[in-house]
């Protein structure tokens, strides 16, 4: 395994895939075939050498899309268990104001207030492993736990003021009928008449 240098700026393959408008999984394979520098972590995630992303969009003539900044709703986060890749998460990824990730070294990664996180009951490591939610970031986050069938009682989770359990999988669908309700409570109430 190869480790950074710190004077060295990485992003994730999830970072790049929103920048490249691409899926996970094809920037992934881009890492296995050498299209760009990466290393992989502990756990097993890659993460791509800045400066390898930004040789690969000169030399395709692209320019990568830069992050769009959150809207009035805020950012939204979906933690899930990398071991049940959902299809949605395909598509979510090419939102604006979704950020996927699938380990979690990958919070640390955030650089604004996320308003909701999404968090996948079945990820091996969550019941035992502090999220650290009391930090500054994730004060105020809104947790959805979907597939909380799966979700222990002793869970630390449970003790969360903000918590919304879902028994089914991650979809578009719930995300975007969080994304509504919030809109609609960000909402003026004059602009509505």
């Amino acid at each position: 395994m190869k480790t950074p240098q710190n004077n060295q700026t990485y992003v994730s393959t999830s970072q790049a895939a929103k920048m490249l408008g691409l899926s996970v999984g094809t920037v992934q394979r881009m890492v296995q075939n050498g299209v760009f520098k990466a290393f992989v972590t502990h756990g097993g995630h890659r993460r791509i050498l800045s400066t390898s992303l930004q040789d690969y969009c000169t030399q395709q003539g692209l320019s990568p899309a830069s992050p769009r900044p959150a809207t009035e709703v805020g950012r939204i986060c979906i933690l899930h268990d990398s071991t049940h890749l959902a299809p949605p998460l395909d598509t979510l990824v090419h939102w604006p104001q979704i950020t996927v990730m699938t380990h979690p070294l990958d919070l640390m990664d955030l650089d604004a207030e996320v308003s909701a996180l999404f968090i996948d009951a079945r990820i091996p490591w969550l019941h035992t492993t502090p999220l650290h939610l009391d930090s500054a970031r994730l004060h105020n986050t809104h947790l959805v736990v979907y597939n909380s069938t799966h979700l222990p009682a002793d869970s630390p989770l449970t003790s969360s003021q903000q918590l919304s359990l879902f028994e089914g999988d991650i979809s578009t669908d719930l995300v975007y009928g969080y994304l509504l309700c919030n809109r609609h409570e960000h909402e003026d109430p004059a602009a509505r008449h």
